[in-house]
């Protein structure tokens, strides 16, 4: 997904589309009011013109709207049914007509915004507005539409990069132009779904798939344009050749996609194999230096280990014991919040690393999650059950200290000292300072660690 540093980039280029979308627009029908088209003449049409302008207005606030209001979904749909109306009235014979109806021709010719709407132009403009009607309930949905419209405005390219030689003037170029900036910044807005995911991936596979979708879309349309060049095909042959090169470019891209997607997807394993415990699924000591990043809040660290783990893996064997982690990496799960780390710290002991104000707080979730563990059902070893437990290491970051190495230290003689003094509690590292300046140095001898 697109990081936080892209997103306010992101926006912007959406705005500054929707910004060249009205004022194309604008200059379309102002061409029209000052040079009025003839009769057979591209122009740009009112139905597209205001059907493209409601995504020119959507695309201009800075804080993109979630869902759409009740006249703008009104006017989509609208829209999308009079250009689906116009596919109909040239596909099919006899068809009524509502968007060509001499009536309102001549009407529209009276106030000079007369234009000729293309099948091309009315494909896209249904496919566009189905998409944004789609959008607010089902992305997946609105990614189909908006991949629909991108073929029909690929085909509009088609015809200038071809028809180079027998240009028939049916599609306006602001139109064109127009369909190509909606396509773009609704592509944009989409950018979050899967098989778009690599087109703005800022990796070696999001730079691959770019230079891949160029070479799919250019290798065949500048074959053709030669092709058109040299041979010069009769009319009646033109558009069929159109869509096989068209055909064949859009074969190419959907592979581009799908083999960017696979790219992505192999990439975010590898990360997050190199991040995670195979075995818990909790993060690794890289994946908690990488989790942590620049973070500033005020954290603490909660170590904690499971009590007699070892007997376990010797009476039970390792399998037991595995799955027995893997429990105990779901209980953690479970009572930790949105935004806590886990790591496996090694063996049998784990660490939480949480945004925390103080450390009783700390030592509420340790309590919370010590009780979690304790209710685990027990591990029989022979006929006697043996209960699970775990103890549990306390301590906040101070001020001051650029990392959490210090406290992970303070926690670990924390925990030491829960070992010590019988297992399956919780101690704080600031309690445990607390009772070795009262009892005096002597007692802040670390003896060696052989407890488990």
């Amino acid at each position: 997904m697109p990081s936080a540093d892209q997103r306010p980039r992101t926006t912007f280029t959406i705005r500054v589309l929707g910004l060249t979308i009205l004022m194309a627009i604008g200059l379309g029908l102002l061409q029209n009011l000052l040079d009025p088209p003839a009769d057979t003449a591209a122009a740009l049409h009112l139905l597209p013109a205001t059907g493209f302008a409601v995504f020119g207005l959507l695309f201009l606030p800075r804080r993109q709207p979630s869902g759409l209001c009740g006249p703008v979904r009104m006017l989509a749909c609208i829209v999308a049914l009079l250009a689906i109306e116009r596919l109909f009235e040239a596909s099919v014979p006899g068809w009524i007509r509502i968007v060509g109806h001499p009536r309102i021709e001549h009407a529209l010719e009276s106030t000079a915004l007369q234009g000729v709407l293309s099948v091309e132009t009315a494909f896209v403009l249904a496919m566009l507005n189905l998409a944004l009607l789609a959008e607010p309930h089902q992305r997946q949905t609105s990614l189909l539409f908006l991949a629909a419209a991108w073929v029909g405005t690929t085909m509009g390219m088609l015809k200038l990069a071809f028809n180079l030689t027998l240009w028939r003037g049916e599609m306006s170029p602001y139109a064109l132009a127009i369909m190509i900036l909606v396509c773009s910044a609704q592509t944009l807005k989409l950018r979050d779904q899967p098989f778009l995911r690599p087109l703005f991936a800022r990796t070696s596979y999001g730079t691959y798939t770019r230079a891949l979708v160029a070479g799919a879309l250019l290798v065949p349309w500048m074959s053709g344009f030669l092709y058109f060049l040299n041979v010069r095909p009769d009319p009646a042959s033109h558009l069929a050749l159109e869509l096989a090169f068209g055909f064949i470019g859009w074969i190419m891209l959907a592979l581009v996609l799908v083999i960017g997607h696979l790219m992505e997807k192999s990439s975010l394993a590898l990360e997050y194999a190199a991040r995670h415990d195979p075995l818990t699924g909790a993060l690794n000591r890289r994946g908690l230096a990488m989790a942590l990043g620049n973070r500033d809040e005020a954290r603490g660290v909660v170590l904690f280990d499971l009590d007699h783990f070892k007997a376990v893996n010797d009476a039970l064997g390792h399998d037991a014991g595995d799955r027995l982690l893997c429990d105990i990496a779901q209980i953690a799960n479970r009572n930790i919040r949105e935004g806590d780390l886990l790591v496996r710290w090694g063996g049998e002991e784990f660490l939480l690393v949480m945004a925390s104000s103080a450390e009783v707080l700390l030592m509420q979730m340790a309590e919370r999650l010590r009780q979690g563990i304790a209710a685990h059902a027990p591990m029989r070893i022979g006929a006697m059950p043996h209960p699970v437990s775990a103890s549990f290491g306390v301590s906040m970051v101070q001020p001051g200290e650029g990392g959490i190495g210090r406290a992970i230290r303070r926690a670990d003689k924390a925990l030491y000292a829960a070992k010590i003094g019988g297992r399956n509690r919780v101690m704080s590292a600031a309690a445990l300072c607390e009772a070795e300046a009262a009892v005096g140095p002597l007692a802040r001898r670390t003896p060696p660690r052989l407890v488990s």
